[in-house]
């Protein structure tokens, strides 16, 4: 029986109705900013096996009780990553900057999470604040999530110059990838390049090819096979008496 995969769960901070949270200039909104970045990280971490979830994949309010809902009921949970942008104090520019993490508290799995992500975030390049780490027992999200849990301030969207960055697809990308990599490194999953198939790709390719080539899985009637999209009990039912036919059970 092969091994479950691990889970994470993502958390894009705020939702489409906060305009609230945005550069000084009005050219970046923070709640756009983290759904791409967790749709980003979901991409990556998908491809390399990891069992992911999102808190909200569109601009729909989600509160945070419900965030926190959410990650407690995933089985088994690995990892809580809820994604923002930082702002300082004032309505105008700051001279404020760095990436960090927010923990509820020191020790732990969600400390070696944090040192994890932390560090290949440095070997990416990106400037991380003078102290990195930062302990914070009243958010919220940090406090009623029963995994280990960490909240990722992507720089400072006051600052003009990391406004800008935050702004920039190919700099998501590259905070995408470096979060990832310390992700994977924290699930002891090793990353592997794109182009590069992992051994759960190559079951996922194997299991496919076997479920349509037998008529198992067949499909809409375009012949799109949602491998995406949840199975319904009915769709089980169906895939589980077509197997039984098969093998000559019934």
């Amino acid at each position: 029986m092969s091994e479950q995969p691990k889970r994470v769960c993502l958390d894009p901070g705020h939702d489409a109705g906060n305009l609230a949270n945005k550069s000084p200039d009005g050219t970046y909104y923070e709640h756009e900013f983290t759904l791409d970045l967790g749709k980003r990280l979901e991409q990556l971490l998908t491809a390399r096996g990891v069992a992911v979830t999102m808190t909200r994949t569109n601009g729909a309010a989600v509160s945070l009780a419900k965030r926190c809902e959410i990650a407690n009921s995933i089985p088994d949970l690995n990892l809580f990553v809820s994604l923002h942008s930082n702002a300082a104090g004032g309505d105008g520019w700051s001279s404020a900057k760095g990436w960090s993490v927010y923990l509820y508290g020191p020790g732990g799995d969600r400390e070696r999470a944090a040192q994890d992500i932390l560090a290949q975030v440095r070997a990416a390049g990106i400037a991380v604040r003078s102290t990195p780490i930062v302990y914070d027992p009243e958010l919220y999200v940090l406090k009623h999530t029963k995994a280990p849990a960490v909240l990722l301030e992507n720089g400072f969207h006051t600052n003009r110059e990391e406004a800008a960055l935050l702004g920039q697809p190919a700099y998501r990308q590259k905070l995408a990838e470096a979060e990832a990599k310390g992700i994977l490194e924290y699930l002891g999953i090793p990353w592997t390049d794109d182009g590069e198939e992992t051994d759960y790709e190559k079951e996922v390719r194997a299991a496919v090819a076997w479920l349509t080539e037998n008529g198992i899985m067949r499909g809409n009637s375009q012949g799109d096979l949602m491998l995406d999209q949840p199975l319904t009990r009915r769709q089980f039912a169906v895939m589980e008496y077509r197997i039984a036919k098969l093998e000559g059970f019934v």
